[in-house]
């Protein structure tokens, strides 16, 4: 590559990030928190950590990704952790009589079932998506407390744990190259292909879309089942991560992706934002998270802090736009 060549490949990534930071003023608030993270403990920036936050937050950015799509089309989720507890207690209970490869096709068989029924509710009925999914966010966690009596399901089969801690290219782990795929395609998705542009025109106004003829209870009912497909696929992670299914793995998953979102610059009213400002978002969280941890701040105090920082976060990027 020559000279020139290589100062023109320069002043375009220049140009890009520019770019990338005025349409996501998101990216200053992140690049604050990796300074305050540094100089709070220089531990914290070394490769070492920030590998280990990529994989502990892989399936949190997974379930962000899944969760932007649903709040792009004007819904919500509120099932999702409930399906992640869910599909890790139906894998630990199933994997001894099924295998790996049946056991998987099962459970994500029953995430697009739980999916249609969530879309068909909010589409067809015409229910609000936060009363429909709040409702089945109450059923698939008690189903999943009910089948385990509350107690967590052990899994002894240890080819199963590669799903988390397997590498993939020698050197990456696979919830990261999980994470990657999952993004990459969406991105492509919302950008590129005719149905990920009506999702935005459904979200801007469903009503509009209706009259322009585009099918919106067929888009909407495979977009909560996308959804749930994605939520179970991060069960099957997260109980090959914990090496057990447990009832209550999920809980925590939904409200960090909510904020993950909201972070994101994606409108909770629909139609606006997108899969690149989640990512940062969801980085913004786990290193957060990740600096607490490294500070030994109390988990009560995190969480306060954490609110905070949210609502002083999305207020800002209100006024910045």
């Amino acid at each position: 590559m020559t000279k020139m060549n290589t100062e023109v490949l320069h002043s375009m990534i220049i140009v890009k990030i520019k770019d990338l930071t005025i349409k996501y003023p998101i990216f200053w608030i992140l690049v604050v928190l990796l300074i305050v993270g540094y100089f709070s403990n220089p531990m914290f920036i070394s490769i070492r950590n920030q590998k280990n936050i990529l994989i502990d937050s892989s399936v949190l950015f997974i379930l962000s990704i899944g969760q932007t799509l649903v709040i792009l089309s004007g819904g919500i989720d509120l099932s999702m952790g409930s399906i992640v507890s869910l599909a890790g207690v139906t894998m630990a209970l199933i994997l001894p009589n099924t295998g790996i490869a049946l056991g998987i096709i099962i459970v994500l068989l029953m995430g697009i079932i739980i999916g249609a029924i969530n879309g068909y509710l909010v589409s067809k009925l015409r229910i609000l998506p936060f009363i429909v999914t709040l409702g089945t966010m109450i059923i698939w966690q008690g189903v999943a407390l009910i089948v385990t009596k509350s107690v967590p399901k052990a899994i002894y089969i240890s080819s199963f744990f590669k799903i988390n801690y397997g590498y993939i290219f020698g050197f990456m782990p696979l919830p990261v190259f999980y994470s990657i795929i999952i993004f990459s395609l969406s991105l492509v998705f919302l950008n590129n292909h005719i149905i990920g542009r009506r999702i935005y025109q459904i979200g801007n106004d469903e009503e509009t879309a209706r009259i322009a003829g585009i099918k919106v209870d067929r888009i909407k009912i495979s977009i909560y089942m996308l959804n749930s497909t994605i939520a179970v696929f991060c069960g099957i992670i997260v109980a090959s991560r914990l090496k057990l299914g447990a009832p209550t793995a999920g809980e925590n998953f939904l409200f960090e992706s909510i904020a993950a979102v909201c972070l994101g610059g994606t409108s909770l009213m629909g139609g606006q934002g997108g899969v690149i400002g989640t990512l940062v978002g969801m980085l913004i969280m786990a290193n957060l998270k990740n600096i607490f941890i490294l500070n030994n701040v109390s988990i009560y105090i995190q969480d306060v802090i954490k609110g905070f920082i949210i609502l002083i976060s999305v207020v800002a990027l209100r006024k910045l736009k």
